[in-house]
């Protein structure tokens, strides 16, 4: 019998066709005259070859007859004496007459220790003798296939099928062919025939699951290996059984039917695995399987949404050595970005993208990938680079053969998009906007593109834009996820609190797990807590010619304190708040002092913001309650008007409340802003001294966006302001007109960016002129320098300290003063 060959698919197929052309080739002709000796023979036909090969082995090779030769050949042949066999023949039979039974068996051999060159020279000197034996031109072929002719073997073989179509080994030998050629479901149709024809026989059906396994369909295979128990060996079947799994993580990563069924797949994965590595973790010799199910066992924990589990698991894995394969690399890098630690994943990604085994098709996500890694890194133009890179490197139409002009290639509107969207976290809104019309124009009916415009119109504060952008994109996709998340973004732009409540429910309800899902709860969830707010100022105040003097309008040793606190809202649209004061300075005539405490209500809607209150004011010698209303409405994107009455306003200052004077009056005001960097406003404020004074007050202010990347904003601002009064000789400053021009240069620098983390300065410096009637006009010069940060989206803060120089009265003063103020949400 053959000597078994138990370590491969392909050993397993060469040992079945080997004793198929055995079992052809035996004939009895080995018998010779000598009844010793046939009964020798026929012990080692029965199988107790040691008798026949040791009274072989006695004769000198100068006494054996070729026919002896090729006995000793056959029977070490059944006796799996591989080497032997090889060593008779190099040695004797080399140049010798030998059967060609005996040279079928020296050239299975030879194919046995993969020496193709010698089993195809010895297969056809055989086919010599017998040009139409089939056994040896199936040997011959088998041989050729392993030894790298796969097309050759595929040729000669199909020829014999055709021949006769219904013998299974012809139709095995093809499959085995097809299969050393790489065409693997080719060759499933031939094993698929076969075991049609010959399903009764195990090793037909043996074969046929290995097949199967091959063409990765491993579940059919194992619903045939559940039919005939005892079929495979172990190893075979838990292979089988981890196929299986490694497949249902492949599918997990599929849109499925329904949103519901979305994990289905990926627990069936994940139940596999555990299954398996409980069974055979122990086994020592099931190491490299177990190892390789912990592998592909990431892909099903990512797909699960388990991603710090993956990340553990991953950790695991490194210590103990295990390399990654380039594809559980891009599950690794996916996690770690999910997990928010981009700095892990950008590694990753650049390894999987220079991998020498990366798939092409998946360049495009995996830069994608990597492009987001690197901005959520705080290295924005890195991350451009990236994108323009990709952008440059995919071809707009794909090459195929038979049309002249190929197809539109799907991955070069990616890249394009890719590069267009980047300027939105470069700080360049204007190059996005211009890049993404371009593409929109091109492929107007891509839901993506048009998800990116209307995201890239929100950025630059145009909220209606974008909310038209996105009505036409939901007549293609309404129950897009991305879409729902961007419309919700956008109703809370445009204070439509309901709108945002149902969305944000949607897809919270759809898909909890996404991380843009999850950034949008936590949005709503910030809208609807409590706020806080704090303003505090202090400073020092140097006037007229000597700097002992106090300043003519913020006096000396000024500071104030106020908090407001709104309550979360109520029915959607409005806040209570409640609010307390404190001021004080020092002035020639005295200190002044000024409390106050304030009671109101807010009310937000689409267009409109509303605030009404009550206050009670003490100062001087008495206390008055006073009231105010404003108004803000929205004419669009770019306009909006607004205006306020107040009864003792709160800008009286504190100089005229130390003195006994109040002020009634209101403002009105209208703004354009063109964008996220350009905006001007004019405010026109007249009000009533209770002394009789009538003041009227004008106010242009606006910026100009000078310079802008992801770390630095310069914005170069203008006030003009003029105002004129009715009464003179007034204990406050009181100018009968005035008119101011002061030109400020801000600049934004960040210092530290990290997801709702952030850490900024700025600094102003300004220089303009003040002119006031009856005096000279004077310069005014302004220097300034400041710090914000912001955390987890519910505490803000900022402090300020600036030196201004300027006249009041034709006597020149300078004001050191320091800003604070505090936002938080509860």
């Amino acid at each position: 019998m053959l000597r078994n060959l138990p370590l491969s698919a392909s050993g397993r197929l060469r040992l079945l066709i080997g004793v198929a052309l055995c079992s052809q080739l035996l004939m009895p002709t080995l018998a010779m005259a000598d009844p010793a000796y046939d009964a020798l023979i026929i012990q080692a036909r029965n199988g107790n070859f040691s008798p026949a090969l040791t009274q072989l082995r006695q004769l000198s090779s100068e006494r054996q007859t070729p026919g002896q030769v090729s006995d000793h050949l056959v029977i070490a042949g059944w006796a799996g004496q591989d080497a032997e066999v090889l060593q008779v023949y190099e040695a004797q039979g080399q140049h010798r007459n030998l059967t060609t039974q005996a040279l079928a068996t020296v050239a299975r051999t030879y194919r046995n220790q993969r020496q193709w060159a010698q089993a195809e020279a010895v297969y056809r000197q055989a086919l010599l003798r017998e040009p139409n034996n089939i056994d040896l031109q199936l040997g011959l072929a088998l041989t050729q296939a392993d030894g790298g002719q796969a097309s050759e073997a595929v040729q000669r073989i199909r020829a014999l099928v055709a021949a006769k179509p219904d013998d299974p080994t012809r139709r095995m030998a093809l499959g085995y062919a097809l299969a050393r050629a790489g065409l693997n479901y080719d060759a499933l149709f031939e094993f698929d025939q076969a075991f049609i024809r010959a399903s009764d026989k195990p090793d037909v059906a043996r074969e046929y699951i290995v097949a199967l396994q091959k063409a990765r369909l491993p579940e059919p295979a194992l619903r045939l290996s559940a039919q005939r128990p005892g079929l495979l060996d172990a190893v075979t079947q838990r292979r089988l059984e981890g196929d299986l799994a490694a497949e249902r993580v492949r599918m997990a990563e599929f849109a499925t039917r329904s949103e519901q069924e979305r994990y289905v797949i990926a627990d069936r994965a994940l139940q596999d695995y555990d299954k398996l590595l409980t069974r055979w973790t122990p086994d020592p010799t099931a190491h490299d399987d177990v190892v390789r199910w912990r592998i592909d066992r990431l892909g099903a924990l990512k797909a699960r949404a388990r991603t710090a589990e993956a990340i553990r698991e991953y950790e695991t894995l490194k210590g103990e050595g295990v390399q990654l394969p380039t594809y559980a690399v891009r599950w690794v890098a996916a996690s770690y970005l999910d997990q928010r630690e981009p700095e892990k994943a950008e590694p990753l990604y650049r390894q999987a993208l220079a991998a020498p085994d990366a798939d092409p098709a998946d360049r495009v996500e995996d830069s994608t990938a990597l492009f987001y890694a690197l901005v959520e890194s705080d290295r924005a133009l890195d991350a451009r680079d990236v994108a323009d890179n990709l952008a440059k490197s995919e071809n707009p139409r794909e090459e195929l053969k038979g049309l002249p002009i190929g197809n539109p290639n799907d991955s070069w509107m990616d890249a394009q998009q890719l590069a267009a969207q980047a300027g939105t976290y470069s700080n360049d809104l204007p190059g996005s906007e211009a890049g993404l019309e371009a593409l929109v124009r091109k492929a107007p009916g891509n839901v993506s593109l048009q998800l990116a415009q209307a995201n890239m119109y929100r950025a630059r504060d145009w909220p209606r834009r974008s909310e038209s952008a996105l009505k036409e994109t939901e007549a293609q996709a309404p129950r897009d996820i991305s879409l729902e998340v961007s419309q919700a973004y956008t109703a809370m732009d445009l204070q439509e609190w309901r709108q945002m409540d149902v969305l944000t429910d949607d897809v919270l309800a759809r898909n909890p797990d996404s991380r843009q899902v999850q950034r949008l709860s936590r949005l709503r969830d910030v809208h609807d807590m409590a706020e806080l707010r704090v303003e505090a100022y202090t400073g020092k105040s140097y006037g007229g010619g000597n700097n002992q003097d106090a300043g003519a309008v913020s006096g000396s040793r000024d500071w104030g304190i106020e908090s407001v606190i709104y309550t979360p809202p109520i029915d959607e649209d409005w806040r209570l708040f409640a609010g307390a004061g404190y001021a004080t300075a020092d002035f020639s005539e005295g200190t002044g002092q000024h409390r106050w405490q304030r009671v109101g209500v807010e009310r937000r809607t689409r267009d409109m913001t509303i605030e009404a209150e009550v206050s009670n004011h003490s100062y001087g010698d008495g206390s008055k309650q006073g009231a105010a209303i404003s108004i803000a409405r929205d004419i669009n994107d770019n306009w909006q008007y607004g205006g306020s009455l107040g009864y003792l306003l709160s800008t009286t200052p504190l100089r005229a409340l130390n003195d006994g004077v109040t002020a009634n009056g209101g403002s009105g005001f209208i703004r354009w802003r063109a964008n996220e960097s350009r905006e001007w406003k004019l405010t026109l404020s007249p009000s009533h001294f209770s002394d009789g004074n009538d003041r009227v007050e004008a106010l242009l202010s606006g910026r100009e966006g000078l310079y802008s990347s992801p770390k630095v904003q310069v914005d170069l601002g203008l006030e003009v302001g003029a105002s004129r009064n009715s009464k003179e000789d007034t204990v406050y400053f009181n100018p009968k007109s005035d008119f101011t021009v002061l030109p400020v240069l801000n600049i934004n620098h960040v210092l530290y960016h990290r997801y709702e983390t952030q850490w900024s300065q700025q600094f102003q410096v300004g220089a303009g002129t003040y002119s006031q009637r009856d005096y000279s006009t004077g310069g005014i010069g302004l220097v300034g320098y400041g710090q914000r940060f912001r955390w987890n989206d519910v505490l803000e803060a900022g402090a300020n300290l600036s030196l201004i120089s300027r006249p009041y009265d034709g006597e020149r003063e300078r004001d050191l003063r320091l800003l604070v103020d505090l936002t938080y949400r509860f």
